[in-house]
This record gives C-alpha cells, structure tokens and sequence, in this order.
C-alpha cells in the first residue's frame, strides 16, 4: 500500500476515533440534562447544518485549491467544538458545539475521502475506500466503549476534554507527514472549466442512484446512533453496556467491509446493495421488541452488516458518477445528502418519538430501508448480468 494511502487511513481512523464517541458522549449528556426526543433531534441536526449549506463549495475549494488546508482547518475546528462543553458545560454549549463541530468534521472528511479516491487507481478504489470504511467502523467500536467508559469512571465534562485532547494531537501529525499527500489535485485531474454548477451532475443517473442509495443508508445510519442510546437509557442500561451495543454494530461493519471487495465481485454490487438494505429493515422492526441488552446487541449486529456496506459503496458510486476534474464536488454533493440527513432526520423523527414514542422511529425507519432495497431488487433485475 503506498505511504500516502496508508497516511491517510492513519489519520481518518484516529479521527473516526472521536467523532463517534463524541456522538454516544454528545447524547447520554442531553439525555442526562433532562433533553427530550426532540430537544435531541435539533441537536444532531445542528450538527448537520453547516456541513449541509457548505459541503458543495468546499468541494469546489478542494478540487481547485488545496486539500491540506482543509484537513488542517477542519482538525482544528473540530478539537475546539469538543473541548467547549468542558470549559462551558451545559446543553445550550452543546448545541453551539454540535454546529461548529460539524463544520470541522465535514471539511476533513471530504479531503480524505477525496485524497483516497483520487490517489488510487480504477482497480484500487473499491479496496482503498473499503480501508478507509473499515477504519469508520473501529471508530465506531472503539469511541463509544472508550466515552462509555469516561463517562462511568469520570464524568462526561472530563470525557469532552479527553476528547479534544485525543483530536488535537493529530493536527501535529498532518502537518508532520504532509509531504505524503498532494495540496491540490494531480494536473491530470483539475478542471478544465471551473465556472460549473452542480445541476449538471444531478442530470448523470449514476449520480443521482448513489445519491439515493446514500440518503437511505443515512437514515438506518442516523437513527441507529441517534436512539439506540435513547432506547438502551430507557431500558436501565449502563453507558458501558450502551457502548458495547453501539460495538457489535461496529463489529459487524468491521466484518462486512472487509469482505465487500471479494463479495461484490463474487455477487455483484446491486445484489450486495439489496441484501445491505432488507436486513437492517428487519432488525429495526424487530428493535422495540427487545428488552435486554443480549437482545438488541445481536440486532445491532445485523443492522452493521447491512448499514456497513453503505459509506464505502456509497462513495465508490459517487466519485467514479463525477466527472474528472470534478470529484470532490460529486464526493461533496454525497456528503451533502449525509449531512442533509442529519438535518432534517432527527428533528422529524424527534417530534415523531416525542408524540408516539421510539417504536413508530424504528417501523418508519424499517420502511424507509425496505423501499431502498425494492429499488436495487429492480436495478438487479434490469441488469442481471452487470456485477459494477
């Protein structure tokens, strides 16, 4: 693997490290605060709002300007936004934290994902987003157990300063080792016109599938971390027990993306879509049935597996949409329906939980997941001979 690539799987693990424990963190302390289902979903939706109006501009930065900055400037924002609920703690310094943290996580994010799809190959792309996909999902196992532990053994003031400790010591490292990765795109990549809009990439139906496919999985995605905490706090569990729910989901991503090359080159990548959709349905409808953590854990795991599949294929199908010179604008208009989603998703099932409880959340979500699947059963069936 080339010292680049290598580089810049380090970075997004570390990084994946915190941002997802400060999701479980983020949310056992409104939940502690006395926050409500909804009062929660205006959370994470802030979280989503700048990303959400910037991602597509930032796109176009990166494709014509410079990579680096963006991975510098979004590390920095983002271990500020975790260290404000330690110097200020409260829940109205949580919603102020959660919009300036998004920021931050949007920009290095859309760099790396850039950086990786642009510094590989046609025949490495899959794999490489796959790594990166991989290193998501110990994020996702190893933040929530490492804040379910600060929270039990400390308190969640001092996890937010752990936290923005843990983020800030790889800003130093960026910089260390920036000569393994590009500040701009390859020449060969740049755009030969930079006067584009983005409508014109909505026309391709590459783009507007991987478009759809991501904005599915981001719904499975975002209900899952957003309420499993909220329904394992209802269910008397311990922030640790929490944590290793939110575990077997990363385990089994860890799992499924790391078969995905081989798996979609055996089956194909609309077969693997369909099945990827119709298991996290059942495991979300299943979900209110369940009373104990031995219980919902193994449907964590099946909703992993599933939902797993989505970041790394999600992407691979929007960066090979966009055309050269354009990538990170289509990575950016990917990134965009992600972070709409955490817009405009928790607000709206926060005022449906609020009114009818979590169990219409979870059968509303199956739902969404089962209409996705349909729509790839039928790309499956109108090119049952294409494994792309």
């Amino acid at each position: 693997m080339p010292a680049s690539i290598a580089l810049l799987l380090t970075l997004s693990t570390a990084l994946f490290v915190a941002s997802k424990g400060n999701r479980v963190l983020v949310t056992l302390t409104a939940v502690d605060a006395g926050a409500s289902p909804l009062q929660l979903g205006i959370l994470f939706a802030l979280h989503g709002l700048f990303p959400f109006l910037l991602a597509i501009y930032a796109g176009r930065l990166a494709d014509r300007i410079d990579n680096q900055r963006l991975i510098y400037s979004g590390i920095a924002v983002y271990a500020f936004s975790l260290a404000m609920p330690y110097v200020w703690p409260g829940l109205s310094t949580l919603y102020v934290s959660a919009a300036v943290g998004g920021l931050g996580n949007m920009l290095f994010v859309l760099a790396l994902q850039n950086l990786i799809g642009v510094l590989s190959t046609n025949a490495t792309r899959r794999r490489n987003y796959s790594w990166y996909a991989l290193g998501e999902s110990a994020g996702h196992g190893l933040g929530p157990i490492a804040m379910g532990l600060c929270i039990d053994h400390f308190n969640t003031t001092t996890a937010f300063l752990i936290a923005a400790l843990f983020s800030a010591i790889w800003l130093p490292v960026a910089l260390g080792f920036r000569r393994h990765f590009p500040a701009t795109q390859p020449a060969d990549h740049k755009p030969a016109n930079a006067a584009h809009g983005s409508r014109d990439l909505l026309k391709l139906p590459a783009m507007r599938l991987a478009l759809i496919t991501n904005g599915v999985f981001m719904i499975g995605f975002d209900l899952f971390n957003l309420y499993i905490p909220v329904y394992g706090r209802g269910l008397g569990l311990t922030a640790t027990a929490i944590g290793l729910v939110v575990g077997a989901y990363a385990l089994a991503a860890v799992i499924t993306r790391g078969l995905l090359p081989l798996a979609s080159a055996r089956w194909g990548v609309r077969r693997i879509l369909t099945l990827a959709l119709a298991g996290p349905a059942c495991a979300f409808a299943l979900i209110p049935f369940t009373g104990s953590v031995w219980l919902l854990a193994p449907l964590a795991f099946v909703i992993g597996l599933g939902v797993g599949c989505g970041m790394p294929l999600s992407m691979e199908l929007a960066f090979n949409a966009a055309p050269q010179g354009r990538t990170a604008e289509g990575v950016a208009m990917r990134l965009t329906v992600s972070f709409g989603a955490h817009v405009f998703i928790p607000p709206l099932f926060g005022a449906l939980g609020a009114v009818m409880g979590l169990a219409p959340v979870f059968w509303v979500c199956a739902l969404a997941l089962s209409g996705g699947a349909a729509m790839h059963a039928r790309h499956q069936a109108a090119h049952a001979t294409d494994k792309t």
